[in-house]
């Protein structure tokens, strides 16, 4: 069992990951690996203790500074551990880490966007064979990129620890596709789609206008072909 140890909000709480979780990252990141989280704390000192090269991208600079000294209590090395400060929306962009990283942990800002924006700049970071962590997947905006990471090639689901921490490992290079070749997007928007076609064609029926319902066949047809490219 981990011991908790009071490093955010100026040391009065610990927003911190299950025992489950922090084993997890134990277990698989070894010396010598790149690593980068979204947030910081307990899990930023068991990156510290696997001796890897380890990035943490937090807004909170006091929590820098109680990870810091709290490595030192322990004993362990922090030179190898460099802390980003701002919003990963912000830092994450600039960071030239491309196909450099082993494991990435997703577990800072939970509302929405932030969980998926955080995946869509570290999955491009990411080596093949390496791992993605997402934590808080109890939270609709952490279980949508499980859902969505469940259907797509390229991602293998290792496991969830305690409904909480999902693991996924990256198979194949990452390729963020258009949404026509993305299964999860594909099966959640055709029902949809088929009601607006539906409706906006009742209402040309209701018209009349045979041309103008064969004009956006045609253009539903070309929309379709297009939409199977890639950006």
């Amino acid at each position: 069992m981990t011991t908790e140890t009071h490093l955010h909000a100026e040391g009065s709480a610990s927003w911190d990951m299950s025992d489950e979780g922090i084993h997890f990252i134990q277990q698989i990141v070894k010396n010598g690996d790149r690593t980068l989280e979204t947030g910081a704390g307990s899990t930023t000192l068991a990156f510290l203790e696997s001796g890897c090269d380890h990035t943490a991208v937090t807004p909170i600079s006091s929590e820098c500074d109680a990870i810091r000294a709290e490595a030192e209590r322990r004993g362990l090395d922090t030179a190898k551990l460099n802390f980003e400060v701002g919003f990963s929306q912000d830092v994450l962009p600039r960071l030239d880490l491309k196909e450099t990283l082993d494991v990435v942990l997703i577990d800072g800002g939970h509302g929405f966007p932030i969980p998926a924006v955080d995946w869509m700049y570290t999955a491009g970071m990411l080596k093949v064979g390496g791992v993605m962590m997402i934590d808080d997947v109890d939270l609709w905006t952490g279980q949508m990129i499980v859902d969505f990471l469940e259907a797509e090639s390229g991602w293998q689901h290792m496991e969830t620890l305690r409904g909480r921490t999902a693991a996924f490992k990256m198979t194949e290079p990452f390729v963020l596709h258009e949404w026509t070749k993305q299964p999860f997007v594909v099966a959640k928007s055709k029902w949809t789609q088929r009601k607006r076609k539906a409706r906006n064609l009742a209402g040309l029926v209701a018209k009349g206008d045979i041309d103008q319902i064969k004009a956006k066949m045609a253009n539903e047809k070309r929309l379709a072909e297009a939409a199977k490219d890639d950006y």
